[in-house]
């Protein structure tokens, strides 16, 4: 028999056993709409908490170099730009105070930071341009402390060293704290204090803290301070496992006692509908033509009320609390229809392997 004929039968068959095909429906509906409100919520908490574990600024990773012994170079920078688990990498030094040069020592100071690298990994250019070696951006917040009215003048720093303003920025995270004063470009050639790592992700960052130190290579471990998210990194793993292995153990709960409601409703079905089956068997069908016919009939049940139940559990969910992801919904209603079908196998085989004969003889 085609495919095409056997489903137009399987449905035809549905639509003529109405009462078991909307048992059907119905516990398949209530299978979704629970599944997604209990597993759902639970996949949906377990994806927020990974997620809000996963800012950028709980994937940092900064290594200073204790007795600036030139460890932090450019090149060393440039290197750890390169590897796979880097997001993102900077070479900061340590903070100076720095005052408007129009205005002079009666100035509010502020802080400025040299960064070696990309600036456009720890800063987004507001207005005006990327700074030369030598040359500053002011933070938006920073531009009243100064006194500028525009991004655009100079500052001096206690050093009496001057740098000219060329534009302004905003912070990128996990370094807004650079949203309190100036960034300085700095040169090819000057090592920094300290290397700001940002991970691309948490489980990378065991693998990137000894990437770093390796590529510093300190003579001596004392030499540098390492400030490392790996706590963080394990507490995500358990986190995770843990919500992982509550939301399956739930999932298989509510799957297994919804397929047991549904092969009692195909049994009772089989059961009621013996004389319609034996009377196929006796005209020719194949036991496993049968069982085929079964199970597809009731998948067919299954399908509309799987689709009922997983848009009414997503609505429900949404409005009580949160939705669940778009993939887990799409998931469970794919999983609703293969258990059902799954769950009508042992009543269909039970209905094949009868005597077709003896079951026509029953009155």
């Amino acid at each position: 028999m085609r495919v095409s004929t056997a489903l137009a039968e399987a449905a035809r068959t549905a639509r003529a056993q109405r009462v078991s095909s909307l048992m059907v429906a119905v516990l398949c509906a209530a299978i979704c709409a629970v599944t997604l409100l209990t597993v759902g919520r639970t996949a949906a908490a377990e994806e927020q908490l990974l997620s809000r574990l996963d800012h950028a600024g709980s994937r940092l990773l900064v290594v200073t170099d204790d007795r600036s012994a030139g460890l932090v170079t450019p090149a060393v920078i440039q290197v750890l730009a390169g590897l796979d688990t880097v997001e993102r990498v900077v070479g900061v030094d340590a903070p100076v105070d720095v005052t408007n040069s129009v205005i002079g020592e009666g100035a509010e100071r502020v802080p400025a930071w040299r960064i070696n690298g990309e600036l456009a990994a720890a800063v987004t250019l507001t207005t005006g341009r990327w700074p030369q070696p030598g040359e500053a951006l002011v933070a938006e917040s920073a531009q009243s402390r100064l006194g500028f009215s525009q991004p655009a003048g100079a500052v001096t720093d206690v050093n009496g060293r001057e740098y000219p303003v060329v534009g302004s920025y905003i912070a990128r995270s996990p370094f807004e704290q650079f949203d309190a004063g100036l960034v300085l470009a700095g040169d090819e050639t000057t090592p920094t204090r300290s290397v700001h790592v940002v991970v691309s992700h948490v489980e990378a960052v065991r693998v990137t803290e000894t990437l770093v130190v390796h590529t510093l290579a300190p003579p001596d471990l004392s030499e540098i301070t390492l400030q490392s998210p790996t706590g963080l990194a394990d507490l995500q793993r358990v986190l995770g496992g843990d919500l992982g292995d509550y939301g399956r153990g739930l999932l298989l709960l509510t799957l297994g006692a919804g397929a047991v409601l549904v092969a009692v409703v195909v049994l009772a079905e089989v059961l009621l509908r013996r004389r319609d089956l034996g009377r196929r068997r006796a005209l020719g069908a194949s036991q496993w033509g049968l069982v085929g016919l079964v199970v597809a009939r009731t998948v067919v049940a299954a399908v509309p009320g799987a689709l009922l139940g997983a848009v009414g559990g997503a609505v429900i969910a949404a409005i009580w609390a949160q939705p669940p992801p778009l993939e887990f919904t799409c998931a469970v209603t794919v999983l609703t229809g293969l258990v059902s079908g799954i769950a009508a196998i042992p009543p269909a085989f039970l209905a094949a392997v009868r005597d077709p004969v003896g079951v026509l003889r029953t009155p």
